[in-house]
């Protein structure tokens, strides 16, 4: 292991801001024509204002931007492992696969939508700020800006709801599962360092040994704090 250096910083920035502009131009791939095919097929959104046009355009550019550099980050510091780190990532990345492999369709889905059910919640507000944009617009008695803030309105509602029922099922699912999801291996310098062919017998055999005399420390200090009497709450004087 070794300290990062100025030079490693600054290829990371240069990675990161690489991501950024990559996903700059993902989101203006993304928006333009869906913009484009809206305003030639809607007569609803060539009736929208400017400044809510232009925050469509921002709600699609600006998460691809920093989604995009956030990835390209990650695997620039991915690329910089090597030797036994590189080896436990491998390994880690190999269990993750056989533990997704083993899972049924429904299980899947469920992983995978707990892992991302922020995005989902996004997702499901930008559907619902449109499905009540469609609702609301049906309405001939009421202008551009009342249609705006009433979908707006029921959008929010609507992700109120999400995020509660988000929560709720994110408190049954720690509650109730048997088998909590949890690394495979203790990702630590003690596994890389265990695992390094480089060591010779002897200092290996010390390593287990400060392994060891930490594991008894700790077991110590518990049973110290179990045997301890529970101080009394002082009274407030008269």
């Amino acid at each position: 292991m070794k300290l990062a250096t100025a030079e490693d910083i600054q290829a990371y920035n240069d990675a990161t801001i690489n991501g950024g502009i990559r996903g700059l131009f993902y989101g203006i791939g993304l928006s333009v024509p869906g913009f484009y095919l809206l305003n030639k097929r809607l007569a609803a959104y060539r009736a929208l204002p400017t400044p809510l046009k232009a925050a469509g355009y921002v709600m699609v550019i600006v998460p691809c931007i920093s989604i995009a550099a956030e990835k390209q980050g990650e695997a620039f510091t991915r690329s910089q492992y090597s030797g036994v780190a590189k080896l436990e990532l491998d390994k880690e990345a190999q269990l993750e696969d056989q533990r997704w492999q083993a899972l049924s369709s429904a299980q899947k889905f469920g992983d995978w939508a707990g892992r991302h059910k922020y995005q989902l919640v996004g997702a499901s507000w930008v559907g619902s700020l449109l499905g009540a944009w469609a609702l609301v617009n049906r309405n001939k008695h009421q202008t551009t800006s009342q249609k705006v803030v009433q979908a707006r309105m029921w959008a929010q509602g609507l992700t109120v709801g999400l995020l509660m029922a988000s929560a709720l099922l994110t408190g049954f699912d720690s509650s109730k599962s048997e088998e909590p999801r949890a690394p495979h291996e203790d990702h630590t310098w003690k596994a890389i360092l265990d695992a390094d062919p480089h060591l010779n017998p002897e200092e290996r055999k010390r390593l287990h040994e400060i392994r060891q005399a930490v594991t008894d420390r700790k077991d110590q200090l518990v049973k110290e704090k179990d045997a301890s009497p529970t101080s009394a709450v002082p009274t407030k004087k008269e």
